[in-house]
């Protein structure tokens, strides 16, 4: 039998007007089950990827898309990298001291992170735009001047209208002599006044105070030229990893200095991300198999109940090889079917939330108010893959077992 005679055959088996009885129906619950599970496993993904994308965008507000530092010891001289201003690329190289400090506010004290920089630190992350309490037009950290995040600010006691009070803000480290460091009540200690607070619904607003690059060289001792990081920032139409390479070449990166993106800087947390992935399609890869299991049902019945139709094609000189052809196609069909409605239907699906999010989160949520949702291209085919690949393997173990005469 040719192959156009057994798609004839099973377009007859499953279109058919004459087969409404009980192989027709479960044929149909068999798609909607594949159906289902395909649009469970790319609305599950995408969600999956929405939640990702947005703890990425919250990770890139403390964590650069290159970031420099000292392979030993935890200060560098600016002077060491002057080499990758010229690699082409870059946009913007932000200079980063950073200190863990003790933070005094009358009677208030936190341990927090203290972060020195310049003016083009709030090109990569907008401050300026996110201020909540404090002056209406914030034009950069001068020196003595901070700033902190909202939750530490609210700590602290700095409520809103603090910033006209005057209210001395004390950033304290113990001082070293003789590179031993003294007992607490050693401490050297600079006096700041609190301009502004901000909020980003990150980290930041929890732990962090920003002062100029100046007071905090100052504070610590450093030399002018002197960093803890450097954020280097590529402009968006060049790739983040060869700017990577090019920085690697020369021989600082190779012996005192090291240099790392987004994902090598929070190692865990891009683990732990695919970790789940990788769960998520084990799991609903199980859920397919047991959808499809109602394929397998779908032909042994279909076998049953066609027993006459089997002596009638044998009876014509049909192989038996040909007849377990159409019960593999039969049931090929329902999951191909069933596969493509699934995913079809989950990306428009997705694609709406996307667009208007009428799929809500708790009122708690203070990121975000809707299931955010990413569809990536590679999970759309990662998916149809996975339903037809376990689709395929088990209906053609069930037709090669099916016993004809």
């Amino acid at each position: 039998m040719k192959l156009r005679d057994i798609f004839f055959v099973v377009r007859k088996l499953i279109f058919s007007k004459r087969n409404k009885g009980i192989v027709h129906i479960i044929s149909l619950i068999s798609l909607i089950g594949i159906a289902v599970v395909s649009f469970a496993l790319v609305v599950v993904l995408s969600v999956f990827n929405g939640f990702t994308s947005v703890a990425e965008q919250m990770l890139a507000k403390e964590n650069p898309p290159i970031l420099i530092s000292a392979q030993k010891g935890k200060k560098f001289s600016v002077s060491q990298v002057e080499h990758i201003r010229n690699i082409e690329g870059i946009q913007t190289i932000i200079p980063i001291v950073n200190q863990t400090i003790l933070l005094t506010v009358g009677d208030e004290r936190q341990v927090v992170q203290m972060i020195g920089t310049d003016e083009s630190y709030f090109h990569y992350n907008p401050l300026d735009t996110s201020i909540a309490n404090g002056v209406e037009t914030f034009d950069g950290l001068k020196y003595g001047e901070c700033i902190m995040g909202i939750n530490l600010a609210l700590k602290m006691g700095l409520n809103k209208g603090a910033e006209k009070m005057n209210i001395p803000v004390k950033v304290s480290i113990p001082q070293k002599q003789d590179d031993a460091i003294v007992v607490e009540d050693m401490l050297k200690t600079t006096v700041f006044r609190y301009t502004a607070s901000y909020i980003t619904r990150s980290d930041l607003d929890d732990n962090y105070i920003f002062v100029s690059i100046d007071n905090a060289r100052e504070l610590l001792s450093y030399k002018k030229d002197e960093v803890n990081y450097l954020y280097v920032l590529p402009s968006a139409k060049y790739d983040t990893e060869k700017i990577i390479k090019e920085i690697r070449k020369n021989e600082n990166f190779k012996e005192n200095l090291s240099v790392k993106n987004i994902f090598e800087q929070q190692p865990l947390y891009f683990r732990i991300a695919k970790s789940e992935k990788m769960a998520v399609y084990i799991i609903l890869s199980l859920i397919i198999f047991i959808a499809t299991i109602n394929i397998i049902s779908t032909l042994i019945i279909l076998h049953i109940q066609k027993e006459n139709m089997n002596f009638l094609f044998r009876a014509i000189g049909t192989t038996k090889k040909d007849l377990r052809n159409i019960y593999f196609l039969y049931g090929q069909v329902i999951n191909v079917l069933g596969c493509f409605i699934g995913v079809i239907i989950g990306v428009v699906f997705c694609y709406l939330q996307q667009q208007f999010g009428f799929i809500k989160l708790t009122q708690d949520s203070f990121v975000i108010d809707s299931f955010p949702i990413k569809i990536l291209f590679w999970d759309i085919i990662r998916v149809i893959v996975i339903v037809l690949i376990i689709g395929t393997i088990s209906i053609r173990m069930v037709s090669k077992r099916i016993k004809i005469n």
